[in-house]
Formats: C-alpha cells, sequence, structure tokens
C-alpha cells in the first residue's frame, strides 16, 4: 500500500508541475557536461580547537590560496600548482584534473562557480565546499543538451525537491486525490 501511495503522491505532484516551471529549471540549472581541474585546499580545524585556532586555520588556508592566486596571475602553470599545492590526494599528482562530469555529481557551490566560468579560464575568488576551497580551472564544455532529452529527468527532479520542501504537500495530495476519486472518510470519533 505504502509503494502505491507513494506513485500517487508523485503522479499528483507531476500533475502540477507546469512547463514554465521545467524550462526555468532547464534554463537555470541544466549545462552541458564540463571538464575541470581544481586545486583544493583544505581547513584544517576540529570540533576541539577554540574560535583562535580555528581562525589561524582559516588564516593559513587564505595565505596559501593567495600565495596561488599570485603564481597564477604571474603565469604558473594552473597543473603544475595543482601537484605542488593541491591536497586533494586523487587528483593532486595528475594536475588537478577531475575529468568531465555532469549536474548533480559536484556539491552545488562547484557546479555554480565551474558553469560560470568560461573555457580556459579559473575563478578568481576560491570557492568553499564541505572539502574546503576550490580554485577551478574550466578546460571544456560540451554542449548544453536538448530539453527534449532531459524533459522527464527535470520533472523527476522537480518532484522530489517538492515533496521534499513541502512536508505537507504530501497530505494537500491525498486530499486532493480523495476528492478526485470521490473517496469519503466517515470517521465520528
Amino acid at each position: 500500500l505504502g509503494y502505491r501511495r507513494e506513485l500517487a503522491l508523485k503522479d499528483y505532484v507531476k500533475s502540477t508541475i507546469s512547463d514554465k516551471d521545467i524550462e526555468k529549471y532547464y534554463d537555470d540549472k541544466v549545462f552541458g557536461d564540463i571538464t575541470a581541474s581544481h586545486i583544493l585546499i583544505t581547513v584544517e580545524s576540529n570540533s576541539t580547537m577554540t574560535d583562535d585556532e580555528k581562525r589561524e586555520a582559516e588564516d593559513k588556508a587564505a595565505a596559501t590560496i593567495n600565495e596561488i592566486y599570485e603564481k597564477l596571475e604571474n603565469g604558473s602553470d594552473f597543473h603544475d600548482l595543482a601537484k605542488e599545492y593541491s591536497e586533494d590526494s586523487s587528483n593532486a599528482s595528475n594536475g588537478g584534473r577531475l575529468g568531465t562530469f555532469s549536474q548533480g555529481e559536484m556539491e552545488s557551490e562547484f557546479e555554480k562557480a565551474a558553469m560560470k566560468l568560461e573555457v580556459g579560464k579559473y575563478n578568481t575568488k576560491a570557492v568553499k565546499t564541505s572539502y574546503g576551497y576550490h580554485i577551478i580551472y574550466k578546460e571544456q564544455q560540451n554542449d548544453k543538451p536538448k530539453l527534449s532529452e532531459v524533459k522527464q529527468s527535470i520533472i523527476d527532479k522537480l518532484v522530489k525537491e517538492s515533496l521534499n520542501s513541502d512536508t505537507k504537500l504530501q497530505y494537500k495530495a491525498l486530499i486532493e486525490l480523495r476528492k478526485e476519486y470521490g473517496i469519503k472518510i466517515n470517521d465520528e470519533d
């Protein structure tokens, strides 16, 4: 019964999504796959540190980031700097190359920053994520997929977002579905 109810809820929410909602999501959040590299600088802090120690760790990370930007501005190669400075052990040795990623594969802050960059450019202000601070270099970007190719996945994401963001939506949907199918619940107690 729970599975069928879940499907009915999703179908109801789908019926409330307009073409305008789909187009807005497509315009704002869908992008062609991006190939990028990054330099990750972490902030070495933990819950046992004092506020001063945490601030000192942030300052140390900021100083390293400033040093990297200075070298980039003076013509140093991004990938060489990634090898030297990046604290991402999974890709520092190959110049910070992340490969190609699609929407939803990176943290949203990282994705937004990468989307805004021109190919062949790096962000001029480090982006903070749960991993630390990133200096991102955009290697390449594929063309954005056609709306017709991603429409169903957009609808699915909008349904999920709606159900997660509005806790009363499930109740509203059940009330509407009961009305639609003529179901009346008589419970005097």
